[in-house]
């Protein structure tokens, strides 16, 4: 399957995040644990969930990464506090290479193969983490052969 890779504006968002170790491969324990932090701190879900990582990630199985969901802004627009080890932020407008992987998250490299190809022939440098929007996902109870997910790489020239 082609991955097609396009350049996409990303706007402005605000986010909750949890910064998590170990492997990138099993995130349910985070994406819970982000979750129940949710809960606490009060905050709602704006958007599908997210993990970002960096691009040159060594060795997926012992890596520092984050997992993160869009939420909604409070009343006077502000970015609302989190809670325990939940952070919030506002993630800045910017542009990304973007390409859609559809299938079991094990065979996403294609993507990542396929935006990395993008990179080097365009010569954009990447000016932060790589994120993985799961739009559909195991969260969703679809076989894994339905997963959709948008992987990101924020650039610019």
């Amino acid at each position: 399957m082609s991955n097609a890779v396009e350049v996409i504006a990303i706007p402005a968002q605000a986010i909750a995040y949890l910064p998590a170790h170990g492997s990138v491969r099993s995130l349910d324990e985070p994406f819970a644990d982000l979750m129940r932090g949710l809960a606490e701190a009060g905050l709602t879900p704006a958007g599908p969930p997210m993990a970002r990582f960096d691009l040159d990630l060594r060795d997926p199985d012992d890596a520092d990464f984050e997992v993160a969901v869009p939420i909604e802004l409070a009343a006077d627009g502000s970015v609302p506090d989190g809670a325990g080890d939940v952070g919030t932020a506002m993630l800045p407008a910017h542009y990304a290479l973007v390409t859609i992987h559809e299938g079991p998250y094990h065979e996403i490299g294609a993507g990542y193969t396929a935006l990395t190809e993008e990179l080097n022939s365009l010569g954009y440098a990447v000016t932060g983490p790589a994120s993985e929007v799961y739009l559909t996902g195991s969260a969703d109870g679809v076989p894994p052969a339905d997963y959709v997910t948008e992987v990101r790489v924020p650039i610019a020239r």
